[in-house]
Parts: structure tokens; C-alpha cells; sequence
């Protein structure tokens, strides 16, 4: 298409280093600096300067001209932009001022030479303002230019370039003694860089009216020479009688024949591609099933509808060319490159991210267990605002708006916007502090204050929780950054159990103890309860290599092997036995499966040894003689 390869041009130009006036200053210095031995010895020598041409390579000089000329054909917002290292139209009217300030003082105090210094250099920074606004308006209106207009506007230069005597001046100064005084030396200095600028765009102009086809605007339309065609379309009896018809309205029927076509045939090749070629790759790709051939198929199904929208556009744009012929809309031509920028763009999004998906993610995950899944989340959302911002600077470029400057507003109301969003900033600064302490990652089960529940994604502002009520809870990145945080998953071996087993007090005391002996043997013989030692070997060692820190073990990884059954206290009614002990597991429901075979073990083995469950109650005593004392009376005092 014609955009596409515009828009790359654009993006490479616009982080390149070398701008259009950086080009213009090194193709000065390179074939036009000369210093002040080299420019005298010429002068002495009758030669015109810059007329040494012989000892400069021509095919060079011509390289660096074809290459300015397609910088000012292909990013004009490079040529008009007034803050370049070559003119800065800013600061013309002080330095102009300046100089004819000292011009005057100097003429009234006699002094010549520091006149003439000074005239140099005004005549120097009128040429530089010359050349600027030249280039700065043929990158403007290089599309509407002819060869009559060009040659015009060419020749108007030639006249204003020939206005500065610089035979002269190199006659006076360049042929003449040296007193070594330092005006004369910056009178040398300053006519050296006259010439400089002077012979430079001499040349230039030369090579413009030689080769006025390298500012030749040449639509589509004109490549396919589809002017013919409405010619030929319109040069009948028919068509005339139409014609005259539409002509109030500006058309003729040979631009809306090529335009319905042209519409058509955009159409039927995006519905060709939307379902023939789809459906021929699809059934290519699903004749064997890996994870490339995922990643295939999945781009194929996310793109087919921008490809159409791409298509479909394009035809669109021809269409409305072909109505403005020979004229081109540069508001048409925006709004579409806008739309091939945004679709491209968009297409390059989800190529990313499918190849994320299907690729990097899953290779990763094969390689590192404990790959964290928010942070490639992060790196693909980071590169999805990188494309897209890329885009807009590249549009912004495209309809001429001064990126520096836009650069530099930002820059001014950056205080305003970083106090506007500071809770925003605060909670993305929060995600930066979750991820360096990877306090928590996605499926984790946390407690926060009074949040608990798994996590689901760490986005950029919040964190989504579902809570086992499943509620879906948004919490702040900064609240989590900055609360005391409970991680269940952060356990590598041993999911807790704590219990007390009350028995009666009218238990006897040996059978007591063989009990308590008998649970403690049955937990450190169960084969889902952790003991001590059981993970001291392999395990240790290999964290331990892994950490590479003088720090615990058990702690940072969560292996917990603790074992203690004993008599714990004497309740109200009940003498207490304290279970404590540690799964081999932290999955929630192995746990409550495991408990409960412990709680059956405890109870078979306290009917083993003739103990029972105690439960609240409480014991009633009756004084017989009180009871005698109260009751009697009363008894008495109610008998027939």
C-alpha cells in the first residue's frame, strides 16, 4: 500500500539521531569548510572558491544532495522545526540587533575592520535565515510545486544570493596581510563561514534546478496513469450528457466509475482474504496441533478482521483520490494514514501478545517454575503503551505538529500532573515494591488487614482478589505495598494443626500418659504428618545452595517439622492434651482430609486406653442437714 512504507519511514525518522539540519551542517563542513590557509592560498591562486570541485567527490556531493531532498520530501516536520542546531528563528531579531548596534558604534568611532567584521556576520545570518526559510517552505509546498513554479522559486533565490559580494570580501580579507589583531581574525573566521553557507547553497540551488523530478509529487493515481482511463471513460456521447449533469457538483462519470470500482475490488479482496485465505491457512495449520502452530492460528483468528478493516480503508482512499483528481485532499490523506497507523499498530499488539502467550510465557515456564506471571504482564502491557504511544507521536509528526515543543509543555506541566495523579503514581510505585519484594503473586492466598481471599492479576493501579465467598475485591497496589500481609502459598512443606483433647478428670494417670505417649507415636509413624529430620538432608541442602545467604532455611521457604503432643493444662472441666503438629501438605482440602484421619486415630486410641471425652458440665453437692433445716418448716406448715 502506498502509507506503509511512509509510515515506517516516520518511525525510523523520528528516533533518529541525525535530523534534516544536522545533515545540512555536515554536508557543509564536509565539502564546504575550508580553513583560512586553504581559502588565501585559493585566492592568491585567481581560482573562484569553491570552484575546486575537481578535488571533491562529486558522486559524494550528489549522495548527500539526493539525501537532503528525500529527508525534506519525507519528514518535513524535521525542516520546520525552529528549534535546530542550524537557525533558530527565535533568537534572529537579538543577534541582528547586536550587531547592528556594534555596526553603528564602530562607524562613528571610525573603527573599519570591526565594521566590516560585523557585516560579515549580518550578511551571514540573513543567508543562514534564507536557506531556513527556504527549506522550511519547499517542505510544505513541495507537493504542489510544477516545474514553472519550482524554476520560479529557484530563481528568486539566485537572484537574492547573488546580492552577496563575496568575490569581494575575499578579494579584501583572504588575499590581504595578516596583522594578527583579533578583529581580523574574527573578521577571517566569520567570512570563511559566509562562504561556507554561501557556496553551499549556491550548489544546492544548481542541483535543485538540474533535477527538478526529485521534488516531483507523483500520486497512485498518477503511477497507474488512471488519468487516461477517466479520459477515455468520460470521451463519449454518454458520458457527456451525464457529465453535464454532475458537473455542479464538481464530479464527471469517468471519478465515480473508478471510484465504485475501485470500492468493489477493495471489497472482494478483503472478503477473499476474510474467508478464503483464512479458511486455506487455517486448515494448513490444524493438520498438526504444537505450540507454534497455536500461536499461528491464533494470530491468524485475531487479524483477519483488521487486515479486512486495513483493506477495505485502502480501497476507500483510492476511491476518494480518484473524486479529487488531480488534486489530492490533505485532510483525506490524514484521516486515512491516521486509520492505517491505528490498525497497524493494533495488528502489532496482538502479534505481541500471542507471541507472549504461546511462546515465551510457556518456554519460561518450562525453564523456571517460579517464573512470575504479573511480571511478563507487566513487560507486555509496558511494550502495548510503547507501540501505541510510537503511534501518536508518529501521526503528531505526520500533520506537522512540533514535537519538541509538545516535549517541553510536557515537561513544564509535569509538577501539575505528577500532584494531580500522585495516588495513581503511589499505587504504580506499590506494584513496583510488590514485584522487587515478590511478596505475593497470582493465586496466591493472602490476608491483608481485612481482606483475604486468592489473588487474581496485579494490574498496574490495583490488585483484583476473589475472596472464598467469591466476591471479587479491588485493592490498591499502594494499601498491599504498605500493610502488614499474610502469604498462606509462601510454605514449601507443613500446613499446621492445633488442637486440644479434653478428657475427664476421673481418668487414671498412667492411662493418661500411655495415651498421650500412644498419639505421639501414631503421629510421628503417620505418613502425611512431617517429623524432625525427615527434610533435613536433601532438602536443606539444596535450598540452602539455592539462597547462598546466611539466613534460615526453615524460615524463608516455610518447612515447618515441629511434633508435640503433652498434658497442656487443667480446664474447668477437662485436663487438656495439646495436639501440635505439621502436614506434609498446604493444599487446603489434603489438610482437612489428613485432620480428620488424626482426630479418628486419637479417638480410637483413647478408647484403647479406657479415657473418654470430656465435655462442660458442672457438679451439684447437697448439704443433707441444711437442706432438713429449710425444708421441714415448710413441709410442716403445708401438712393437713
Amino acid at each position: 500500500m502506498k502509507q506503509l512504507i511512509i509510515i515506517l519511514l516516520f518511525g525510523i525518522q523520528l528516533f533518529a539521531a541525525e535530523g534534516f539540519w544536522q545533515q545540512v551542517i555536515e554536508t557543509e563542513t564536509h565539502f564546504y569548510a575550508q580553513s583560512e590557509s586553504n581559502a588565501s592560498a585559493e585566492t592568491n591562486a585567481s581560482v573562484a572558491a569553491g570552484d575546486a570541485a575537481e578535488a571533491v567527490d562529486v558522486d559524494a556531493k550528489l549522495g548527500a544532495f539526493n539525501a537532503l531532498t528525500a529527508t525534506l520530501r519525507q519528514n518535513p516536520y524535521a525542516v520546520q522545526n525552529p528549534e535546530n542546531s542550524f537557525f533558530r528563528p527565535a533568537q534572529m531579531d537579538e543577534a541582528l540587533y547586536k550587531l547592528t548596534t556594534r555596526i553603528r558604534i564602530n562607524r562613528d568611532h571610525g573603527y573599519t575592520l570591526a565594521v566590516e567584521r560585523d557585516r560579515i556576520a549580518v550578511d551571514t545570518l540573513k543567508l543562514k535565515q534564507r536557506i531556513y526559510t527556504f527549506f522550511a517552505l519547499l517542505s510544505a509546498e513541495w507537493t504542489e510545486l510544477d516545474d514553472a513554479a519550482l524554476a520560479k522559486r529557484l530563481q528568486a533565490e539566485q537572484t537574492a544570493l547573488d546580492d552577496i559580494d563575496v568575490k569581494e570580501y575575499e578579494q579584501k580579507y583572504l588575499g590581504s596581510d595578516d596583522d594578527g589583531s583579533d578583529v581580523r581574525k574574527a573578521l577571517r573566521n566569520n567570512l570563511l563561514q559566509l562562504r561556507m553557507h554561501y557556496y553551499f547553497y549556491r550548489d544546492f540551488l544548481g542541483y535543485l534546478q538540474l533535477n527538478p523530478q526529485k521534488l516531483h509529487y507523483r500520486s497512485l493515481l498518477q503511477r497507474l496513469q488512471l488519468g487516461s482511463i477517466i479520459a477515455a471513460i468520460n470521451d463519449n456521447a454518454v458520458a457527456a450528457q451525464v457529465n453535464t449533469l454532475l458537473r455542479y457538483v464538481k464530479l464527471d462519470l469517468g471519478r465515480l466509475t473508478l471510484f465504485a470500482l475501485s470500492i468493489l475490488i477493495a471489497w472482494l479482496m478483503a472478503t477473499f482474504l476474510y474467508f478464503k485465505v483464512y479458511g486455506i491457512m487455517h486448515n494448513l495449520i490444524t493438520r498438526k496441533k504444537d505450540m507454534l502452530d497455536d500461536m499461528m492460528l491464533s494470530n491468524i483468528d485475531n487479524i483477519r478482521r483488521p487486515i479486512f478493516i486495513l483493506v477495505l480503508a485502502f480501497g476507500i482512499d483510492i476511491g476518494l483520490e480518484v473524486l479529487n483528481y488531480p488534486n489530492p485532499s490533505e485532510t483525506g490523506e490524514s484521516v486515512f494514514y491516521f486509520i492505517y497507523l491505528v490498525t497497524l499498530s493494533y495488528i502489532l499488539v496482538i502479534l505481541i501478545d500471542n507471541f507472549f502467550f504461546h511462546f515465551l510465557l510457556k518456554q519460561a515456564e518450562l525453564r523456571n517454575k517460579q517464573l512470575r506471571s504479573e511480571l511478563v504482564n507487566l513487560i507486555l502491557s509496558i511494550i502495548k503503551i510503547i507501540v501505541f504511544v510510537t503511534a501518536i507521536l508518529i501521526f503528531l509528526v505526520h500533520i506537522g505538529v512540533n514535537i519538541t515543543g509538545l516535549v517541553a509543555s510536557l515537561g513544564i506541566g509535569g509538577l501539575a500532573v505528577a500532584l494531580a495523579a500522585k495516588d495513581t503514581l503511589s499505587n504504580f510505585f506499590g506494584l513496583l515494591k510488590i514485584l522487587s519484594d515478590n511478596s505475593f503473586s497470582q493465586g496466591d492466598w493472602i490476608k491483608a488487614g481485612d481482606v483475604e481471599g486468592t489473588v487474581v492479576e496485579i494490574g498496574f493501579i490495583s490488585t483484583d482478589i476473589r475472596t472464598f465467598d467469591n466476591a471479587l475485591i479491588t485493592v490498591p497496589n499502594e494499601k498491599l505495598a504498605n500493610v502488614p500481609l499474610k502469604n498462606y502459598n509462601r510454605r514449601k512443606v507443613g500446613r499446621r494443626i492445633k488442637m486440644h483433647i479434653g478428657v475427664t478428670y476421673g481418668s487414671d494417670r498412667e492411662q493418661l500418659k500411655q495415651a498421650i505417649e500412644a498419639i505421639h507415636q501414631m503421629l510421628y509413624d503417620h505418613p502425611e504428618i512431617v517429623v524432625p529430620g525427615e527434610y533435613d538432608n536433601d532438602l536443606y541442602r539444596r535450598l540452602k545452595q539455592q539462597e547462598k545467604r546466611l539466613i534460615s532455611v526453615e524460615d524463608k521457604f516455610g518447612i515447618k517439622t515441629t511434633l508435640m503432643v503433652y498434658l497442656d493444662q487443667l480446664s474447668a472441666s477437662s485436663m487438656d492434651i495439646l495436639i501440635y503438629t505439621f502436614t506434609n501438605t498446604v493444599s487446603w482440602e489434603e489438610w482437612l482430609r489428613i485432620k480428620q484421619d488424626i482426630i479418628f486415630k486419637i479417638w480410637e486410641i483413647l478408647d484403647a486406653h479406657g479415657l473418654e471425652f470430656a465435655f462442660p458440665s458442672q457438679s451439684l453437692y447437697f448439704d443433707r442437714d441444711n437442706i432438713t433445716d429449710t425444708i421441714a418448716p415448710v413441709l410442716k406448715d403445708s401438712a393437713p
